[in-house]
């Protein structure tokens, strides 16, 4: 009862905008003392209450405020409109603001639906030059997740070899700062990684999967998406370092007279040559040879681009 009394106050006062205590007891029929102690509560919970003193004073809420969509389960959300919607003509159209905010409690701000977010932890999927290379095809994996629905891909792996594929989407994954997602391909019958930067023209079916025991962890200790892993050891200058540790981190770079020194375990591939090369002349590999040669023929190949 206490929980319901709260409740009717907060949607009493989005209703009106401004409301006064008395009026508050009058309606729910408690103490001004009460609603005084209900308003405390709210405001403890995140809801921006103002109190207005004077003659036209009262209590208000900001007019950008929303609810937060954790504070009813989608079933209970859909029933309470089920219920304001049968008596909308029951009292003077006033259920009508009332459906309109709480039907906002599920949309999104546009610039948060592309936020994985915890209290601790946020991250923006999309990427500082092109933030919406990333966003588009997260919104439509999350989609599919959300219904369990099967995803047609044409996709290309790392090999440049393209295929059509069905994909039943079981999570996304983010590692060493490549994207991808995890489920089960259809074409190969078993549980995959694909890389998003190689997925295109992705739509979702109508087609509803029913979900198979599987293990992301074991896939993500196994082998990577076809990539060998890389024991990788380079040489750089301090004007690289905070570029370094912000991709390698702390724990992987000691110190050798006036320079540094990066070892880590990466997968191979095209992404990490870019990534290599991203650094200039800050760096010098020292090992694997393979990868050292590899990044020289690169290397070469830029300077035939440009005609030396």
């Amino acid at each position: 009862m206490k929980s319901g009394v709260m409740f009717g106050i907060l949607l009493t006062i989005l209703n009106n905008r401004k409301v006064k205590s008395e009026y508050l007891a009058e309606k729910f029929e408690v103490s001004t003392r009460t609603v005084a102690r209900h308003i405390d509560s709210l405001c403890e919970g995140g809801v921006p209450i103002i109190s207005v003193r004077g003659i036209n004073g009262g209590y208000m809420i900001a007019d950008d405020f929303r609810l937060e969509r954790s504070f009813f389960t989608k079933d209970e959300l859909h029933r309470l409109l089920t219920c304001l919607n049968a008596t909308a003509t029951s009292f003077d159209g006033q259920n009508h603001d009332i459906i309109e905010k709480l039907k906002h409690m599920g949309s999104v701000k546009e610039n948060e639906k592309y936020l994985l977010k915890t209290d601790t932890l946020i991250i923006d999927v999309g990427t500082w030059t092109n933030p919406q290379s990333y966003r588009g095809k997260i919104e439509t994996i999350n989609k599919a997740i959300d219904g369990d629905l099967t995803i047609n891909m044409e996709y290309t792996d790392n090999k440049d070899l393209y295929s059509i594929r069905d994909f039943d989407p079981y999570c996304l994954v983010l590692k060493e700062g490549v994207w991808y997602v995890y489920g089960f391909c259809h074409l190969r019958n078993d549980f995959r990684l694909f890389r998003l930067a190689r997925i295109k023209n992705m739509t979702i079916t109508e087609n509803k999967f029913e979900r198979k025991e599987s293990d992301v962890y074991e896939k993500l200790n196994g082998v990577f998406d076809d990539t060998d892993l890389v024991e990788l050891e380079f040489e750089f200058f301090s004007t690289a370092l905070s570029e370094v540790e912000e991709w390698l981190g702390h724990e992987a770079i000691s110190e050798r007279g006036h320079t540094y020194i990066a070892k880590a375990s990466l997968y191979g591939g095209n992404l990490l040559i870019n990534k290599l090369l991203s650094f200039g002349s800050s760096i010098k590999i020292l090992k694997p040879q393979a990868l050292k040669e590899e990044l020289l023929v690169e290397c070469r190949r830029v300077l035939k681009r440009y005609d030396y």
